[in-house]
């Protein structure tokens, strides 16, 4: 039996451009797995467990910059990629699953490992096709590898995300011992995308809407780091003296004068004491916002217009006000629109608020107890110039965004979705996949989640864990709702009594531990140097005094 087929679809990815591959072994896609592990220009690995394989994929595709391939066997496994899937499919970033299946013939009919996989995936995927099973035709052939470019060129596409091929598989798929893996010259369907760029006729229609508004605020989301982005922005905002509004996870927060306290000083008991920061135009960029304050400021004060620019068909009408979706690469848009000035006087309101809130959050974190506040603050005045920060959900990417950035440093987040499964599992393809050192501060709840992103060979030298453990959901503490119900510390605390100092020599990662801030700037002193593995830091706290510390904070701030 001729598998050339399969081998055409690897040989497509490899035109593509693609250079890693994320194996989970099983019998049905052993042809699949053979002819990725036969390409000399694809590095494959093995990750037992789908899950984190997803996630994993998921952190090196956001790295480098190029789809990553999924592999899995029939069955059940296809589904545990679901929940990465849908994180890629948010923060648009390029993953190719490629799942194994059984023939048609045989779905329903009680076989083993035989679920409906055809569109499984269902609408968190750019697009999902079913692979021809080879029946010696000459257009089979030509059927497939038109599929796998167009789901590559799918992919690549902006807005980029996750696409599915299904391959189902007759036996048998072993090849002999005799048996050598060929790629033949496979036809790469090259694609052009269209030059898109801001037109005469609409930088004047632009300029004419600007000109009806005195007050602008540029907003932006969750965002790559991209120096030409941030100084295009900078150049914007000194000609027209438009304020930044950046998120922690937007990676500009070296712009000047960049508002990074917006979520502190933006509480709800006094907006409407700040209307004076409303807007009459938003321009915003990226995806999620981290800060629920900032939505609800704009939505219940909204601003006359709102314009969202993006490589993207997607509308996003975060703040229920959209008046312009605008396909436009972001610092083309800010390079090319050039219109007058706006009030200066309206900027300097935001930055003397933002002063004030930078100032009494510094002098808060120096007085106030130890706990996940102030220990958090501490590892991030600790991260190396030029590394990356990975942020876990629930508070440890709520605490960075009240605290802001002063260093050059990457941000990511599974905002996508904004679970906790997977945070582990990205950092982990980000360490993998280049050499800049990985921090990733995390909740307790989030590491012991997804442990197994550790279950594999490979050892990410450059990864940096730190725990914040108070033994259990800490989160719902602040959140008005949860706190109030009877029931709350058998619903919503998750009460676990574990410590990740087994899973660290289970792992072979370099643990330490800390209760108090002497303790946790000690971990700190060798904890960038040079290791053969990973290293983890374990922070302990109780979860009912770092409520007490971030309720204060919060009065603090708008005293």
């Amino acid at each position: 039996m001729t598998l050339k087929h399969i081998n055409d679809i690897v040989s497509v990815c490899a035109g593509h451009g693609v250079e890693t591959a994320i194996i989970s072994p099983g019998s049905r896609s052993a042809p699949i797995t053979l002819a990725f592990n036969a390409h000399t220009s694809i590095d494959v690995k093995v990750i037992a467990d789908e899950r984190s394989a997803a996630f994993i994929a998921t952190g090196i595709a956001q790295q480098q910059k190029k789809p990553v391939v999924l592999v899995c066997t029939s069955g059940s496994a296809v589904l545990n990629y679901v929940p990465a899937i849908a994180e890629a499919y948010y923060q648009e970033i390029p993953v190719i699953v490629i799942s194994a299946d059984r023939p048609p013939e045989w779905v329903n009919q009680y076989d083993g490992q035989t679920i409906q996989q055809s569109g499984i995936l269902g609408k968190h995927i750019l697009a999902s096709y079913d692979y021809p099973i080879d029946d010696g035709h000459a257009d089979t052939h030509w059927h497939g590898n038109r599929i796998v470019n167009e789901a590559l060129i799918k992919a690549m596409s902006f807005p980029q995300g996750p696409v599915h091929i299904n391959v189902p598989l007759r036996e048998p798929f072993y090849p002999s011992e005799a048996k050598q893996i060929k790629f033949d010259k496979a036809r790469i369907i090259k694609y052009t995308a269209p030059d898109t760029r801001l037109i005469p006729s609409l930088i004047n229609e632009l300029e004419s809407e600007w000109s009806q508004y005195e007050s602008m605020a540029i907003v932006i989301g969750q965002h790559d780091q991209d120096d030409e982005l941030s100084s295009a922005i900078e150049e914007f905002c000194k000609r027209t003296g438009t304020v930044v509004i950046n998120d922690v996870i937007g990676n500009q927060h070296l712009i000047p004068n960049a508002i990074q306290h917006h979520d502190a000083f933006l509480q709800p008991k006094i907006q409407n004491t700040l209307l004076e920061l409303k807007p009459d135009l938003v321009i915003s960029i990226g995806k999620s916002l981290i800060s629920k304050n900032l939505k609800v400021f704009f939505r219940e004060n909204p601003p006359k217009a709102h314009w969202h620019i993006s490589q993207s068909d997607r509308i996003n009408d975060i703040f229920k006000q959209l008046t312009r979706s605008i396909y436009l690469e972001p610092k083309h848009f800010f390079n090319s629109f050039k219109p007058a000035s706006g009030d200066a006087s309206f900027g300097k309101k935001w930055t003397e608020i933002e002063a004030k809130a930078k100032s009494v959050t510094s002098e808060y974190l120096m007085k106030c107890p130890f706990g996940e506040f102030k220990a958090i603050t501490n590892c991030i005045e600790a991260l190396p110039e030029n590394s990356q920060l990975h942020l876990a959900n629930s508070m440890a990417v709520r605490y960075a965004n009240f605290i802001g950035l002063n260093k050059k440093l990457e941000v990511f987040s599974n905002r996508g979705t904004s679970g906790i499964d997977g945070s582990n599992g990205t950092a982990v393809g980000a360490a993998l996949s280049q050499n800049k050192m990985v921090t990733l501060i995390t909740g307790d709840m989030a590491f012991f989640y997804d442990r197994n992103a550790f279950w594999h060979p490979y050892e990410p030298s450059k990864l940096r864990v730190v725990i914040l453990n108070n033994h259990g959901g800490g989160i719902f503490r602040m959140i008005k709702g949860p706190q109030d119900q009877p029931d709350y510390d058998k619903l919503f605390e998750t009460d676990q009594p574990l410590t990740a100092e087994n899973t660290a020599r289970d792992y072979n990662f370099e643990y330490l531990s800390c209760t108090d801030l002497g303790g946790l700037t000690n971990a700190l002193k060798g904890f960038y140097q040079p290791s053969e593995g990973p290293k983890v830091i374990e922070v302990f706290s109780d979860s009912k005094q770092n409520t007490e510390i971030f309720e204060a904070f919060k009065k603090a701030i708008i005293a």
